[in-house]
């Protein structure tokens, strides 16, 4: 799309929002006068969102002003946009979103619960700030017992780098976790600015001597045909391919990984095997 196009486009969507809000939504004062048009004024906008009335004109006329992601988070707040609007509004306006909300707006549907569920290979979901957000069973089997870690430990590269299970039950540890941190450096360095990156990407280059030794190589790649080897006290050695996609019923920021089974190294049969004792031991 190209910038005027997308300058009017956010012109309209913002004027669409702002006139199917009443001041009464907001506690706003009716006023004394009888409204011309329905919904906010502009100027009412500008004031919840704490900009200059003639900057939010210009933005509403489709004029080519700069918007930052602290005054796209004050003009979401004020309009009430919902996860998928302000998602919109970024992405018209060129930019990523901080994704500062709860991860309890990004809800699952209940058959895609069951998918991740009854899938019989690890299954998980990422979301919004490379956390955890859903797993199976067997993923817990196979990597950790993620119900067990508390919240500020389900980023996906905390695990990888700082959690035990993972380096004794991955027998290509480095070689895959190199892999892991490339891709993440491809999706995640746009949030480099916002506090839990930094965070994260702090923590880890105190406590974890590879990671302090891979970051600045800066390197970038794709996570296509990444293969992970895992040893688990009762199956043995499993083998799998890790496969990734990312449109979930058009939920944004998510991203599912199914550790798919290679095909002759036994890794299918012995997952269902286990499948097979599990069930047999919870009908006991």
């Amino acid at each position: 799309m190209e910038a005027s196009h997308q300058r009017k486009a956010i012109g309209e969507f913002l004027r669409r929002r702002r006139t199917s809000l009443s001041p009464k939504q907001l506690g706003l004062p009716e006023g004394y006068t009888r409204r011309r048009t329905p919904g906010l004024r502009r100027e009412e906008v500008a004031q919840l969102a704490d900009v200059s009335l003639t900057w939010y004109t210009w933005l509403e006329q489709g004029r080519d002003v700069a918007a930052s992601p602290e005054v796209l988070d004050r003009l979401a707040a004020a309009l009430h946009l919902t996860p998928a609007e302000r998602e919109y509004l970024y992405a018209l306006a060129g930019r990523y979103a901080s994704l500062g909300r709860d991860l309890s707006a990004y809800q699952l549907s209940p058959a895609f619960v069951q998918l991740v569920n009854n899938t019989p290979y690890p299954f998980f979901v990422i979301g919004p700030e490379n956390r955890l957000i859903a797993w199976n069973a067997v993923a817990s089997e196979l990597l950790s017992d993620f119900s067990e870690l508390p919240p500020e430990n389900m980023q996906m590269l905390w695990l990888a780098f700082l959690q035990p299970e993972f380096r004794t039950k991955i027998v290509n540890w480095e070689q895959s976790t190199k892999v892991a941190l490339s891709f993440y450096r491809k999706l995640y360095d746009r949030s480099a600015d916002q506090p839990w990156y930094t965070k994260l990407i702090g923590e880890l280059k105190e406590r974890s001597k590879e990671f302090a030794e891979w970051w600045p190589l800066h390197e970038v790649a794709d996570k296509n045909g990444l293969q992970v080897e895992i040893e688990h006290t009762s199956m043995g050695r499993l083998a799998f391919e890790i496969i990734t996609f990312t449109q979930i019923n058009d939920l944004e920021n998510l991203m599912c990984c199914i550790y798919m089974p290679l095909p002759d190294t036994q890794t299918a049969e012995k997952l269902a095997a286990w499948h097979q004792a599990n069930r047999t031991k919870t009908r006991i």
